[in-house]
């Protein structure tokens, strides 16, 4: 029974008209023991969703989770907790909250545009829970068609994505979405959903921006419903493949990063004006599977 009423209640809570109805029976599931449900929960107190965000009751509830049976929280906590087996009371004890959410150093590689590189912003731990949860739910990636403002598959684009909006997705992502926030200086209520992104051998993305162009109709379109797409985060979840690199043709620079760093950029200058030069490319692995997350951050908060 307790399996429907979550199912039910992660329907309901997708809705904003019946979100709280959705939120009621989540709750009323995993008092009745639904590991599933009080996952759910987890995610939800991390993001603010419904709630001002609250990570220790987060973490409680993914400790509850656990506790209840449910596999996915098990191994989660075992993550966050960087230990092993089933204390999972033990294990929610030993997470080094402060730890996972301080944010990262940086180096400038570029002040026009903004560009900067972070070492080791995620652990290979937490890059191959990425790569696992992404690879379950791949599906040939769209491009942005400015002429009608829809996303489209187009020969430009040839790799795979996965994206996870906040309810479907887990407490690490929430966790690495505030870690970025706060590495970046940009509140993760701006943050698009995340994406996981596959390249296999030959697979590429041809030369393109992230923002919305302003002059075009679609463009003025879509910065008028969800704003302008400011900045990009890219983390490299692999290193074990040969080309791939991120090419800025403009600048001149290309860019691959050993497993787990990242690259932030700014898409507009400091005054919000587009800035042409971000202009890139994700170019095919010769060798080998690349795999990325790709975060898109706007001016403006998301879901508002």
């Amino acid at each position: 029974m307790t399996r429907e009423i979550t199912a039910r209640g992660k329907q309901l809570v997708q809705d904003r008209a019946t979100a709280q109805e959705g939120l009621a029976l989540l709750q009323r599931a995993a008092a009745a023991g639904g590991g599933e449900a009080s996952a759910q929960l987890s995610v939800m107190a991390a993001a603010g969703v419904l709630q001002p965000p609250d990570w220790n009751r987060a973490l409680d509830l993914l400790c509850a989770a656990a506790q209840q049976g449910w596999a996915p929280a098990q191994a989660e906590l075992r993550l966050l907790a960087r230990g092993e087996g089933e204390d999972y009371a033990g294990l929610r004890r030993s997470v080094d909250l402060a730890a996972l959410l301080r944010p990262r150093p940086t180096r400038i590689l570029s002040a026009a545009p903004r560009m900067h590189w972070a070492e080791s912003f995620l652990s290979r731990a937490e890059c191959a829970w990425l790569i696992a949860r992404g690879r379950a739910r791949l599906r040939r990636a769209t491009v942005y068609d400015p002429r009608s403002g829809a996303e489209i598959v187009a020969a430009a684009r040839s790799n795979s994505a996965a994206d996870f909006p906040v309810l479907e997705a887990d407490l690490v992502f929430v966790l690495i979405n505030a870690r970025m926030a706060a590495t970046v200086g940009l509140p993760s209520p701006l943050f698009e959903a995340p994406n996981v992104l596959h390249y296999a051998p030959g697979e590429s993305f041809a030369p393109h921006h992230d923002y919305f162009d302003p002059r075009e109709a679609s463009g003025a379109a879509e910065l008028a419903r969800g704003g302008q797409r400011i900045a990009t985060l890219l983390v490299y979840l692999n290193d074990a493949y040969e080309g791939g690199e991120t090419d800025f043709p403009v600048l001149g620079k290309r860019f691959k990063g050993r497993t787990g760093d990242a690259l932030f950029f700014a898409n507009v200058d400091p005054g919000g004006k587009v800035d042409p030069s971000t202009r890139h490319t994700g170019l095919a692995p010769t060798r080998g599977e690349k795999w990325l997350l790709s975060q898109w951050v706007r001016d403006r908060v998301q879901g508002a």
